[in-house]
């Protein structure tokens, strides 16, 4: 159907023409729950109004500049995310994808502590290629620094007794030689997973008194999707550098990298240079600026709260004998299935995830993992979350 574009991806057999808040629709006007918020971007719902109008004015001044020199767009955008910001940072750039930001945060991390090692969970999700997708469950590269995790959502528990051997080993003979612990505090492609946080709190507190960084990846988590502005206030933790991206431009590409002055003057200039054609350019400027005054003034994160419990509630009422496990943190949800009656987990996800998209309702799905995952927008609204329940029962109850 799509023979002029490379299979990357399998995709559906379906064109998508337009958006709007939580819905897309197809070419034959047919419209779709989106539950995915585009590829976990759209925080704010599709095509903002405010934000489109922030882009168009923008449009028509400037969108792009040669690397040597700044613009006004750029600095307010610079000053409005780093107060948005609930821990101290003084140090941004911007770029354009996460995967991007997170591989300049790996990199920036080796410079400042002229180190090499990186440490990450072991279902962590990084990005899509360099020392990100090396240190990502999606390459079989450095399985070693991938130390496995307790999932625990307990503020009292006993899993740092149990893995402290455990981190002590893989981190013995190494610490000196780690620049950072990579961090995503909650695994997302890899399933929705959140690790225990004292377990979290001791490798971080070991890396950072040892001289390493720690580097959250908030490209997924960030902007409210885990109930909190960012994922690492679910953990506890302070870190020292922050990479935002998806949600940072409600579906437009632009990303950044968050720090201290502190570390950055660990580096040389030479250390620092980096240049890329859009990087720091207008446009993604003025757009993030609005996305997160859309945050402010609206109480985004605020009033999504009472979505987050009622989808969870729903989710966990859901008694079908084909589903082993609900998982919800945030507004972020996985269902996780087993074999029913003939069908493997995996044909069951494709099978539902088939059928809910014929009764308008587009969901995220991981055939090996036996999931659908569902990232719906923020500002989802009562009667959309209505519509949800009604067709996953329909399409449950049919199996």
């Amino acid at each position: 159907m799509f023979e002029q574009i490379i299979n990357t991806i399998e995709f559906e057999p379906i064109l998508i023409n337009k958006a709007l808040g939580s819905w897309i629709w197809d070419t034959e006007g047919k419209k779709y729950l989106d539950c995915e918020s585009g590829m976990w971007c759209s925080n704010l719902g599709h095509n903002h109004p405010r934000v489109i109008q922030a882009a168009k004015n923008q449009l028509d001044k400037i969108i792009h500049r040669n690397k040597s020199f700044l613009t006004p767009i750029t600095l307010e955008a610079a000053d409005a995310i780093l107060k948005f910001m609930p821990t101290s940072f003084d140090k941004i750039t911007f770029l354009n994808s996460g995967s991007e930001a997170m591989e300049f945060a790996i990199s920036f991390a080796k410079k400042a502590t002229k180190q090499e090692k990186v440490l990450s969970l072991q279902d962590s999700y990084l990005g899509a290629f360099g020392e990100a997708k090396e240190s990502s469950y999606t390459s079989l590269d450095k399985l070693e620094l991938k130390i496995p995790y307790p999932v625990c959502y307990e503020e009292s528990c006993d899993c740092l007794e149990n893995t402290r051997l455990a981190i002590d080993r893989t981190l013995d003979g190494i610490i000196d030689e780690i620049a950072c612990f990579a961090l995503e505090p909650v695994m997302v492609s890899g399933g929705v997973f959140k690790p225990c946080n004292q377990f979290i709190k001791y490798i971080c507190d070991e890396i950072q008194s040892n001289g390493g960084l720690v580097v959250v990846d908030e490209v997924t988590t960030g902007f409210g999707r885990t109930g909190k502005k960012f994922g690492y206030e679910l953990l506890g933790i302070k870190p020292d550098v922050v990479v935002l991206g998806k949600a940072l431009g409600n579906g437009y590409p632009v990303s950044a990298i968050i720090t201290t002055s502190e570390h950055e003057i660990k580096c040389s200039s030479s250390e620092l240079y980096y240049a890329q054609s859009h990087q720091l350019d207008p446009l993604g400027a003025a757009v993030a600026k609005e996305v997160v005054k859309v945050f402010e003034e609206d109480s985004i994160i605020e009033r999504n709260q009472n979505t987050i419990i009622e989808l969870e509630q729903f989710f966990k009422s859901l008694n079908y004998g084909f589903i082993e496990e609900v998982r919800s943190i945030g507004m972020m949800f996985a269902l996780k299935f087993k074999d029913y009656k003939g069908f493997k987990a995996g044909e069951l996800v494709v099978r539902l995830k088939d059928e809910l998209l014929a009764e308008g309702v587009s969901v995220g799905y991981n055939v090996g993992k036996g999931l659908l995952r569902l990232l719906p927008p923020l500002t989802m609204n009562a009667e959309e979350v209505q519509y949800l329940k009604e067709k996953m029962r329909n399409v449950f109850s049919n199996i």
